[in-house]
């Protein structure tokens, strides 16, 4: 276009001025054609001779003003082999022709719709994930379910020894707390639980309890923390904490004895020693405002008869507080040392091993899971005795006294005596439900 603009302008101002073009064909030979200019257009029309080589050729335009010669770029021309005849097989499609179809088949294409199915394949991804979470899961529960039950049946098949509490082999300890702030913590063998008002990365033997709303409700998730119940919303456990390697905790409110340390009612922590026979010293403390009895072994449970007060004959006697034999929980399949799986169990017996008095007096049990509503399931005839010698044990076969799993034990003794600092120490001796009990 420039070339035809600049001898427009060139024959307008100059008529003699001359357009003509010189070819070099693909060989070398350069010559000039037949070219036809009108209307501002110059026109070439190759021949046979143009055409004669196949290769790259050149053209250039030339504008001739006397001795003044002005010339174009030049200008590629191609020349090619003719098609043969006899050809069997066409040839592959050309690149530009593929390139048309896949262009015309993408210009279908609905874009919104893709976006849906990648949606949809993502949410089928994620639902997948969910699944695989899920099976996980019941994975876990069928392996605990499977320990439990074959942890019943052995029982059942070769049962455990009947246990009894208080025994002589593992030792009990108690604290119980008045108040509880942010930074207090309590101490229990190597391991550090402190108080905290918001979870944070406790350091390796230390565990961060969150402050509940009542103390009673913060001391039941410190008793959590010692057992290592996962919680990620109020316990954070630090490395070689869960659970605590020397002892496991429950809570009760009743009171209960550490041997004849009677504990009082209150919101308090029941200690329970893991190893058996071990006689080095457990450290047991707190910075909290607690009352603490340190670990020892104990061969009874000390039942201080405090609701006799008053009348003779028993017309004014009525029975006294309820007292945590063992508190909600804390039976579980394979001892204290193993996984705490929590298993029903019968109380069928109780032995008396000494009296502080001659007083006639008669023994009730009750179970609860909450220690708000109790259920008595046995009480006893009336038992008598003339000495208050240790040896002279009284054993009291019970009937029908099972306790179910997750649920606590509790007594309460009354007598016709009047003493309100009388005693009786008492054991109790428990065996595991057979199979068919579980549910």
């Amino acid at each position: 276009m420039v070339l035809e603009y600049q001898k427009h302008n060139l024959v307008r101002q100059i008529s003699s001025a001359s357009l003509n073009a010189i070819y070099k064909r693909p060989d070398g030979v350069a010559y000039p054609v037949v070219t036809n200019y009108a209307d501002v257009v110059l026109t070439w029309q190759p021949n046979a001779t143009d055409t004669s080589f196949v290769g790259v050729g050149r053209l250039e335009i030339r504008v001739t003003f006397g001795d003044v010669v002005g010339k174009s770029t030049r200008i590629l021309t191609i020349v090619e082999d003719a098609l043969v005849d006899g050809i069997v097989e066409p040839p592959e499609p050309p690149a530009q022709e593929w390139l048309n179809k896949v262009l015309a088949a993408l210009a279908e294409l609905d874009i919104d719709e893709i976006n849906n199915l990648l949606n949809l394949t993502y949410n089928l991804l994620n639902n997948n994930y969910d699944l695989l979470n899920t099976t996980h899961n019941l994975v876990e529960d069928t392996r605990e379910n499977l320990y439990r039950r074959t942890g019943i049946l052995l029982n059942h098949l070769h049962p455990i020894e009947t246990a009894s509490a208080p025994d002589m082999i593992s030792r009990r300890a108690a604290i119980t707390f008045n108040n509880i702030a942010n930074g207090n913590n309590v101490v229990i063998g190597m391991i550090t639980y402190t108080f905290v008002t918001a979870l944070g990365s406790p350091a390796a033997n230390n565990v961060q309890v969150l402050i509940q709303d009542t103390l009673r409700n913060t001391v039941k998730t410190l008793a959590r923390a010692i057992r290592g119940i996962d919680d990620e919303m109020n316990i954070a456990y630090g490395t070689g904490t869960d659970p605590n390697p020397i002892c496991t905790a429950y809570w009760t409110s009743q009171r209960f004895s550490i041997g004849s340390t009677t504990v009082k009612a209150g919101e308090s922590l029941f200690l329970l020693e893991r190893a058996e026979n071990v006689t080095s010293a457990i450290p047991l403390s707190s910075t909290a405002t607690a009352i603490i009895s340190d670990f020892t072994r104990s061969a009874y449970s000390r039942y201080i008869l405090s609701g006799n007060v008053s009348g003779s004959g028993g017309a004014n006697s009525v029975r006294g507080p309820l007292h945590t034999i063992l508190p909600i929980n804390s039976v579980v399949i394979g001892g204290q040392g193993g996984e705490l799986y929590t298993t029903a169990y019968d109380c069928h017996l109780i032995t008396l091993c000494r009296q502080s008095d001659t007083s006639e007096k008669e023994l009730d049990l009750y179970i609860s899971n909450d220690e708000e509503t109790f259920t008595r399931i046995q009480r006893s005839t009336p038992v008598g005795s003339n000495t208050s010698a240790e040896s002279l044990h009284i054993h009291i076969q019970m009937r029908q006294a099972r306790v179910p799993a997750g649920y606590g034990l509790y007594i309460c003794i009354g007598s016709d005596g009047t003493s309100s600092n009388a005693y009786c120490d008492l054991k109790v001796y428990l065996s595991p439900v057979p199979c068919p009990s579980y549910t």
